[in-house]
């Protein structure tokens, strides 16, 4: 282990500084490098025999170390969801662990470890779209995703260039191998300047990217990211509600106005089926509007800012599809602990 002396009180007041904005701890070392995201191997899963896909997402844990009440809270009741919950695919979408925090118990590898043992636990598929927390304190997304690939379970994926830490499609096909559907996971970023600026949005060369592989595969395609765009209230206002899942009285504010670069160049692409964020800590909504699903899903653990007033909870969104309509190509459904109690 390499030791350093103390040389000055103004070395130590710097290094307080750093560790504020997140550059105070070495990143864990799982012996991989960020790099390796890029060398990945495409993905393919299979639906069911009816071409139907479960997709299981959680997002805003918001753990601090994973041992704390409120993660040990947060890790049960996922425990209890993932028990009672049959799925093809784990989401984590996003504030995976908090992000400015001056609590000194704060822990991001061990809570990332806690996180992944737990899916790791149920061999399924599961991925990670970087939330706006991820990367603010103790290393950055990049060195959160180079540390969740030791696990064998763990997709990942991106292409050199691209400007975000995590880009890549999931491909669903048939029994049989023909391509049904396919989900998109995308990045969409965090601030313009690490934990205090305004948030960042997503970028041209990312839309390019998702568009490229989008109309390349002609399937419907889900995509999921962690900040949602102004599309978003539009549907809510103008679209059709998916009857018996929003729970939202009102529109929760929380759009990146930035983000209207991705719905004018994204909004007559016919093969975009569903776009999925979190971010809000609101409660669930969905709506169709202009022939494609916006899904607003609810905090998933304790230590998200708003868990006093809605309670944790996971989306399971199943996809049919060899469905002749977007409208029955998506079943939604909200799913807490509470529901198996």
């Amino acid at each position: 282990m390499r030791r350093f002396k103390k040389s000055s009180a103004l070395l130590l007041s710097m290094l307080l500084l750093l560790s504020l904005f997140g550059c105070g701890a070495k990143p864990a070392d799982s012996g991989h490098r960020y790099q390796e995201v890029y060398t990945q191997e495409s993905v393919r899963l299979a639906a069911d025999a009816n071409g139907t896909f479960r997709i299981l997402k959680i997002n805003d844990t918001h753990l601090r170390n994973g041992v704390c009440e409120n993660d040990e809270k947060t890790l049960a009741e996922l425990k209890t969801i993932l028990d009672h919950t049959s799925c093809d695919l784990i989401v984590m979408d996003g504030d995976l662990v908090e992000g400015t925090t001056s609590d000194k118990t704060y822990d991001k590898y061990q809570a990332a470890a806690k996180f992944s043992e737990l899916m790791e636990s149920y061999e399924t598929p599961w991925t990670f779209a970087p939330g706006n927390n991820d990367g603010e304190k103790d290393g950055s997304n990049e060195d959160l995703i180079a540390y969740l690939l030791q696990y064998p379970h763990f997709l990942a994926g991106n292409t050199e260039g691209i400007r975000g830490a995590m880009q890549f499609f999931i491909d669903v096909e048939s029994t049989d191998g023909e391509l049904l559907h396919t989900v998109a996971i995308l990045d969409s970023l965090a601030r313009k300047i690490q934990s205090i600026g305004p948030y960042d949005s997503i970028k041209e060369n990312q839309i390019e990217w998702l568009m490229q592989g989008v109309n390349e595969r002609k399937v419907p395609v889900s995509v999921f990211f962690h900040m949602p765009t102004p599309a978003f209230e539009t549907a809510y206002k103008a679209g059709t509600a998916y009857g018996g899942f929003p729970f939202c009285n009102e529109y929760p504010v929380g759009d990146i106005k930035g983000n209207q670069l991705f719905d004018d160049k994204t909004a007559e692409n016919p093969y975009i089926a569903l776009i999925s964020a979190g971010h809000v800590h609101s409660d669930n909504l969905a709506y169709l509007y202009n022939n494609r699903w916006y899904q607003l899903s609810s905090l998933s653990g304790y230590g998200a800012i708003g868990s006093d007033n809605t309670s944790p909870a996971c989306t399971l969104t199943a996809v049919h599809c060899l469905a002749d309509s977007r409208e029955s190509m998506y079943t939604f459904e909200k799913v807490s602990a509470n529901d198996f109690a």
